[in-house]
């Protein structure tokens, strides 16, 4: 499980469903009292994924924490995006709980792609002490649901662990086109207010 969430998080092809379903589905004893195979579900599936899949994301995060600001500098006027633009909407978003809450609800939903999250709180330079737990955490809730689903489903996890790879494929992309549409949005505001 370790490794499976070193690998996925990395290798963007694997869907990340199927990891942790089909560990709830070997890894956990069968005609298991509810409570016990969840006990066995939090310490074979979650917390060894969860592990193993932050240590994944920190790539993706530290990418996007290091390069994000030199991209922007060099390719954002042909977009339309400065770095004042970002630092402007990081301030708007850490003013409340918001950017916490969005993290753990973001990587909590099965078909939300982590990477593409990683990517937006390291190019929003979010801080990697306040990332990390709160990935961790919203990581082992992921891994959970996913694990009890996989337990409850058994063999037959396969089919819809595939039919999650493709939503989650369909959000990467939706995900992406809505955080430009939001950046350009800001910037046209941006714009009105500081010319």
């Amino acid at each position: 499980m370790f490794i499976g969430g070193i690998v996925e998080q990395i290798i963007v092809p694997i869907p990340s469903p199927i990891i942790t379903m089909s560990g709830g589905a070997f890894l956990v004893t069968r005609n298991i009292p509810i409570f016990q195979a969840i006990w066995e579900i939090i310490v074979n599936v979650s917390l060894p994924y969860s592990i193993g899949a932050v240590i994944g994301t920190s790539l993706v995060f530290l990418i996007a924490y290091f390069g994000g600001r030199p991209l922007i500098d060099q390719f954002g006027k042909y977009i339309g995006i400065k770095w004042s633009l970002i630092e402007k909407i990081k301030q708007d978003f850490q003013k409340t709980i918001s950017d916490e809450l969005f993290i753990l609800i973001a990587v909590t939903i099965p078909v939300v792609p982590v990477s593409l999250i990683s990517a937006f709180c390291g190019g929003f330079r979010i801080k990697p002490a306040k990332f990390y737990p709160l990935m961790f955490l919203s990581l082992v809730i992921r891994s959970i649901i996913l694990g009890f689903i996989g337990f409850q489903m058994g063999e037959a996890f396969t089919g819809l662990a595939h039919g999650l790879d493709k939503i989650e494929s369909v959000m990467t992309i939706v995900g992406a086109l809505l955080i430009l549409g939001y950046l350009y949005l800001k910037r046209e505001k941006w714009l009105k207010k500081n010319s």
